[in-house]
């Protein structure tokens, strides 16, 4: 179907070519069928029409600018007949869409977006120029058009490790890394009524219990800090929920894996020092005249080098590649075959 609209579609370049070109804008008519079904040069502008601005910003002049709204116009055109072909297939199969799919999916819309109130739904209807109708005729389109896409996809959703191993070979470079440290971190700032010293001294004792986890319990209620009463023996992470004052306290401290080039120089020279599982000393930075101590620990580390495929993350990366790339693949060999099913036809100008 490519090109089918260079010669019949509406063109837009510059502001006064539109404000000439009214009533060929208003004129509209159908550029082509699919299965039996028309495509007008609205159901088009209608998607097209809220790129504009975007598609203006990215051309370098008005013989870019029309290329772009031709290349558009194409694309749209396109993807609305393979939609019509996918919910053609689906009738043509003899199935069915319960009415109550459409039923709840209309009375959700109405709840969240017009707070129950019916009336002002169908009023927004009338006012975007549609009917319930209408309105629940295309609802019901989306629900099947993406019922039919769920299917192909979860045909595609399996990936053997021969395919992991194979993508992962393929593109070896991607996986490339830098020296990395896995790291927990607890930070302390000094309270209102605190004096610097002060803060250093609990971030000491801190640090002290943390390598004596039979202490943190004594140095939690030394230092009246509350929260849900920890069973089993104290952690880093349990200190560090109730104690550490950063973004990373919610997770127990844990920052996940991070490249040693991109840390504070003081924490990676401490970190260069520290065995896996080893507490530092509280590191002191200044910020103004104030200032907070952060404790480390370094969990696990990974030298420079290609990520090795059998690492979790690693293999969920490429299984996401790969399932993506399956999956476009599935649908698209799916459309060319609907494509050659039914019928798509241009219409004549």
């Amino acid at each position: 179907m490519k090109s089918i609209l260079f010669s019949s579609l509406v063109v837009l370049t510059t502001a006064a070519t539109t404000a000439q070109r009214v009533p060929e804008l208003q004129d509209d008519r159908i550029v082509a069928t699919a299965n039996g079904t028309g495509i007008t040069l609205s159901d088009i502008r209608r998607q097209i029409d809220p790129n504009m601005g975007q598609l203006r910003a990215g051309a370098k002049n008005d013989a870019e600018f029309k290329k772009a709204i031709i290349n558009a116009e194409e694309e749209v055109l396109n993807s609305i007949a393979d939609r019509l072909l996918v919910i053609a297939e689906f009738r043509a199969s003899g199935s069915g869409l319960p009415a109550s799919y459409i039923d709840a999916d209309i009375e959700e819309t109405i709840r969240r977006d017009f707070n129950g109130d019916r009336n002002r739904f169908v009023a927004s209807l009338r006012a975007a120029g549609t009917t319930p109708l209408a309105h629940r005729k295309r609802i019901e389109d989306g629900i099947i058009f993406n019922y039919m896409l769920s299917q192909i996809r979860r045909a595609a959703w399996d990936v053997s490790p021969g395919k992991i191993l194979e993508y992962y070979e393929k593109n070896k470079a991607d996986f490339v890394r830098k020296e990395q440290a896995k790291l927990s971190q607890i930070t302390i700032t000094q309270g209102a009524a605190e004096k610097p010293e002060e803060t250093a001294a609990r971030a000491a004792t801190f640090a002290d219990a943390l390598r004596h986890p039979e202490k943190i319990a004594a140095t939690l209620e030394r230092f009246k800090v509350t929260g849900k009463p920890i069973t089993g023996t104290p952690t880093f992470a349990d200190v560090a929920m109730r104690v550490s004052t950063d973004d990373y306290a919610s997770k127990g401290g844990d920052t996940g894996w991070r490249d040693l080039e991109d840390l504070n120089e003081s924490v990676t020279a401490k970190l260069r020092t520290l065995k896996v599982g080893e507490v530092s000393d509280p590191l002191k930075f200044d910020v103004g005249p104030s200032s907070f101590y952060v404790i480390i620990s370094q969990e696990a580390t990974r030298p420079k080098g290609f990520a090795d495929v059998n690492e979790p993350e690693v293999m969920a990366t490429i299984e996401n590649k790969v399932r993506q790339i399956n999956m476009n693949i599935a649908i698209k060999r799916w459309l060319e075959d609907l494509r050659a099913k039914h019928h798509v036809q241009a219409q004549p100008q």
